[in-house]
């Protein structure tokens, strides 16, 4: 990539969405620390909150950390990137974004110091701190803290060269960027369709989201009353037909909505959900499907299970959504192993495989890492 203007547009590709109002930190390594790796993001904290501040640097050395644990040994370098919003984006409840609980008055940064906050602004559209200032071209000052927070953390971590630190308000094409550097470089961010990394995304064919609550809402189900039926459902009859579903049942279950799912015949209905929920509970069986989400069918296996986690209810889905994180995991998808991964545990607070990827995650657990994980916990 040639460039901040080209970084940004890649993020979409990178990261499988959209981000908005995010640090961003892409990591590099081989000759001349030129071939992108990891892709890590996180929500922009809160300028208006009470760790602001303080709490950048938690956040940051979250970040460093696993980013580096995620890279793998050699030298490695990191580009840092901070996505603000439009100029006059309201401070309160902005849906998404570390802004969420921010002062009610609206309050707003003001002049150097980030850390205080001008009470004068009590209308609902004051100045995104992190957007763009007086200056439309220019970051707000919120960014230069936060990324010279994350560079130092970086550094810190051993990242040994951190080249880029750049401000753009959107990954869209024609948007202005800005480095936070006193080099005051600036332009526009290029249009993804003209990198060649999209083009390969393209052919392999990756999907890039318009933005991680599309994410969020594909795993939700489309039918609420379904999913209550088959609650009382699986109050009702999970146990007596668990009792009757031995594992060699239960595995030709699987294996039948895999080969359906692979053949685009599957059908989900109340009782092939409720074996599957059984099946998936079964530790033999379970294995076998964590197989499947590094082998040869693992576009199917991702498949049914976002498939279950749409169709069955809670706290059955978290199996599903276990696998789900696994299998996108396994291919590069963080956002969506991540978002998983919250699904898993939300469906069954301390759920034993999900609580083990959430460590992993945290971890900056990537493809490699976890294809080991599976081969040595699996053989």
């Amino acid at each position: 990539m040639r460039g901040p203007g080209e970084l940004v547009a890649a993020l979409p590709v990178l990261l499988g969405f959209h981000p908005e109002r995010s640090l961003i930190v892409v990591s590099t390594h081989g000759p001349g620390l030129r071939t992108v790796g990891v892709t890590l993001r996180a929500d922009l904290p809160d300028p208006a909150g009470p760790d602001f501040p303080g709490g950048i640097a938690e956040l940051c050395g979250t970040v460093a950390s696993s980013l580096v644990g995620a890279a793998g040994p050699g030298p490695l370098g990191a580009a840092v990137v901070v996505l603000g919003g439009a100029v006059s984006s309201p401070v309160t409840g902005v849906s998404g974004s570390g802004l969420a609980n921010a002062d009610p008055s609206g309050a707003a940064l003001s002049g150097a110091d980030p850390s205080r906050a001008d009470r004068s602004c009590a209308g609902p559209t004051c100045a995104d701190p992190y957007g763009p200032g007086p200056d439309a071209d220019a970051p707000g000052p919120a960014v230069t803290v936060l990324a010279d927070a994350a560079a130092g953390a970086l550094l810190a971590a051993g990242v040994g060269v951190v080249g880029t630190q750049v401000w753009a308000a959107s990954t869209t094409a024609g948007s202005r960027w800005r480095c936070t550097a006193p080099c005051g470089c600036d332009g526009v961010v290029a249009d993804a369709d003209e990198l060649p990394l999209t083009a390969a995304a393209v052919v392999a064919g990756a999907v890039v989201r318009s933005s991680r609550a599309e994410i969020v809402a594909s795993l939700r189900t489309p039918d609420a009353g379904r999913l209550r039926r088959r609650h009382a459902l699986f109050d009702r009859e999970l146990e007596a037909r668990a009792a009757g579903l031995d594992a060699t049942a239960s595995a030709a279950a699987l294996e039948a909505a895999l080969g359906a799912t692979a053949a685009g015949t599957l059908v989900l209905d109340d009782a092939t959900v409720l074996d599957l929920g059984i099946a998936l509970q079964t530790p033999g069986v379970r294995d076998v499907a964590l197989r499947e989400c590094v082998g040869p069918r693992a576009a199917a296996a991702e498949q049914l299970w976002a498939a279950l986690v749409r169709e069955t209810p809670e706290p059955e889905a978290a199996e599903a959504a276990a696998l789900l994180a696994v299998a996108a995991l396994a291919r590069g998808d963080g956002a969506l192993a991540n978002i998983a991964v919250d699904r898993a545990r939300q469906a069954w607070p301390g759920h034993r495989l999900g609580e083990a990827l959430a460590d992993a995650l945290g971890r900056g657990f990537g493809p490699a890492q976890v294809r080991a994980w599976l081969a040595d916990g699996l053989s």
